[in-house]
C-alpha cells in the first residue's frame, strides 16, 4: 500500500490521546492484553535498556519489567502528553528503574544511537504517517543484537463498523472510514518496512478474531482511541444527530450476542544484526 494518503489520520493525535488519557487503560484491554503478548514473543536476552515508542499510558513497558527483571531504565516517548501523566503515576510505584519519558513523536525522540537492547511499539505504530521511516527512526537506537517489537492495527480489522459508517444517510465524515486505510497494514508490508530498516524479521504475523460487544462499548473504545479523527469544525448540534444516528445504526447491525466485529492485530518482531 502506498504510503501516500489523502487523509492524514495523524493529525490531532497529542491532543486527542491527552483528552481520553484517563479513560485508556479502562476501555482498552484488549490493547493491553496484546501488548502482553508482544513482550512474551520477544526472544530471551538481557535487555537492560528499553526505548518505549508511544509508550501511552505505560503498559508495555509494565510488561517489559515484568518478562525481563533485569532492566534498569526505560525511555518512553509519546506526543501526548496526558498519557505520560498517566505513566508518571505507574512509574513512581516502581523502584530500582530509571524511567526516562519524554513529550515527543516517533522521528524527534533525540535518544543516542545504538543506546537500547529493545525497542518495543504498542499500539501507536499505526498513527504514525511515515510508516517506513518510523522503523528506521526505531531501528537506529538499537544496539547490535538489540530486538524490536511492534503491535498496530492488522489488516481487515473492523471491517463491520467501516459498514455501519458507510450506511449512514446523510453520511458520516469519511476521515471515519478513510481512518482504516491510513492505521492498517498486513504482514508483507510489515516484513518490507524492518527489512528495508536494516534489520532481521524473526517474527510477523496477524492475529484474527471475532469479538462480541455492546454498542455502547464500542462505540466508547472508537471515542478514547480515535476521537482526533472526528472533524472538530462540525457543529455540535450536527455532531450529536451524527452520534444518535451512529447509535442507531450499530443497534440495527447487533445480534443476539452484541455488535460482532473482526479484531485484527498485527505482530512483528526484529532484530538488528550485530
Amino acid at each position: 500500500m502506498s504510503e501516500l494518503h489523502v487523509y492524514d489520520a495523524s493529525q490531532g493525535v497529542a491532543e486527542g490521546f491527552t483528552s481520553t488519557a484517563h479513560d485508556y487503560d479502562a476501555t482498552v484491554r484488549h490493547n493491553i492484553q496484546g501488548a502482553w503478548r508482544l513482550v512474551m514473543s520477544l526472544p530471551p536476552g538481557d535487555h537492560r535498556r528499553v526505548l518505549d515508542v508511544g509508550c501511552g499510558t505505560g503498559w508495555a513497558s509494565l510488561a517489559m519489567l515484568e518478562r525481563f527483571p533485569g532492566i534498569t531504565h526505560i525511555t518512553g516517548v509519546d506526543p501526548a502528553g496526558g498519557m505520560l501523566e498517566v505513566f508518571r503515576g505507574k512509574a513512581a510505584e516502581r523502584g530500582g528503574v530509571e524511567f526516562d519519558l519524554r513529550v515527543a513523536g516517533v522521528m524527534d525522540m533525540g535518544v543516542p544511537a545504538g543506546a537500547y537492547d529493545a525497542v518495543v511499539s504498542s499500539m501507536a505504530f499505526h498513527w504514525f504517517p511515515d510508516k517506513q521511516g518510523a522503523v528506521h527512526a526505531m531501528a537506529a537506537p538499537l544496539a547490535p543484537g538489540g530486538v524490536l517489537g511492534i503491535l498496530a492495527s492488522g489488516a481487515g480489522g473492523e471491517q463491520e463498523f467501516r459498514d455501519v459508517v458507510r450506511s449512514l444517510d446523510p453520511p458520516a465524515p469519511r476521515e471515519w472510514d478513510a481512518a482504516f486505510d491510513f492505521t492498517q497494514r498486513d504482514v508483507e508490508a510489515m516484513e518490507a518496512y524492518l527489512v528495508q530498516a536494516g534489520l532481521e524479521p524473526l517474527d510477523v504475523w496477524i492475529e484474527k478474531r471475532l469479538r462480541h460487544s455492546t454498542p455502547e462499548a464500542y462505540l466508547e473504545r472508537m471515542r478514547v482511541v480515535a476521537s482526533h479523527v472526528t472533524p472538530s469544525d462540525i457543529p455540535a448540534e450536527e455532531l450529536e444527530d451524527l452520534g444518535r444516528r451512529l447509535d442507531e445504526a450499530m443497534r440495527a447491525a447487533s445480534g443476539p450476542r452484541g455488535f460482532a466485529y473482526t479484531f485484527c492485530k498485527l505482530y512483528a518482531v526484529a532484530r538488528r544484526p550485530g
